[in-house]
Formats: structure tokens, C-alpha cells, sequence
């Protein structure tokens, strides 16, 4: 779900900066992500959410954020992998602490590119 709702925002933004622009269609949405992410889970929601948008048909290629964070317990900084992840919280490869994935988990859109129109 969590993955679902920052696609949704995604494509919500992106939508409406091409709304009218002057591209004929879009080949890809390139994206860094967060590895609290699943770029599966991402490409699956982008497909279902870019129908009827200047965005459809078009594919989402996922790169990994590094996504750096410090336990509350124990102080620990590291970059978070998929093997910190259980479900949708965080646990701390020293202590096994367990934090949310808010805060500092995000996507950064790297480039959009499309074909002009003739």
C-alpha cells in the first residue's frame, strides 16, 4: 500500500506538469527510490495508475535511493537494504530496534523522456 500511495502521488504531479505540453508520448519515467520501496510493487502500481494520463504506456525504471538512517536505540547510523525491512518497518541490523519507514524514504524523479511532436 505504502508503495501504491507514493506511485499515486507520482503520477498525480507528473500528469498534471505534462498536462498540455508539447509531447507526443512518453517512453519512461526514470526514478530513484528508497529500498523500503519494492521497484516491483512501484512498476505494478505505475501500470495500473497511468491509464488515461499523458503517462500511459510509457515504463518506470527504478534505481535505489541510498537511504541512510540512525537507530533511536542504539545510535547506529547505516543504509538501509531490503533486508532491514519486515513488512512495512525497519529493524535495526545492530540492536533489532524497530522503526516506521516515515522520514527520509522517498522518490526523486531523475528524467522523464518522451518523443516531441512532428
Amino acid at each position: 500500500m505504502h508503495d501504491y500511495h507514493a506511485v499515486e502521488a507520482l503520477v498525480e504531479r507528473l500528469a498534471a506538469e505534462l498536462d498540455g505540453d508539447e509531447l507526443e508520448r512518453v517512453d519512461a519515467v526514470r526514478i530513484r527510490a528508497s529500498a523500503v520501496f519494492s521497484p516491483e510493487a512501484l512498476q505494478q502500481a505505475y501500470e495500473l495508475l497511468t491509464g488515461e494520463t499523458p503517462l500511459e504506456g510509457s515504463r518506470l525504471e527504478v534505481e535505489e535511493l541510498p537511504d541512510e538512517r540512525t537507530c533511536a536505540t542504539c545510535g547506529r547510523s547505516w543504509l538501509v537494504s531490503r533486508d532491514d525491512l519486515v513488512g512495512h518497518v525497519l529493524v535495526c541490523p545492530s540492536c533489532g530496534a524497530l522503526s516506521g519507514i516515515e522520514g527520509g524514504s522517498g522518490i526523486e524523479v531523475v528524467a522523464v523522456t518522451a518523443d516531441p511532436r512532428s
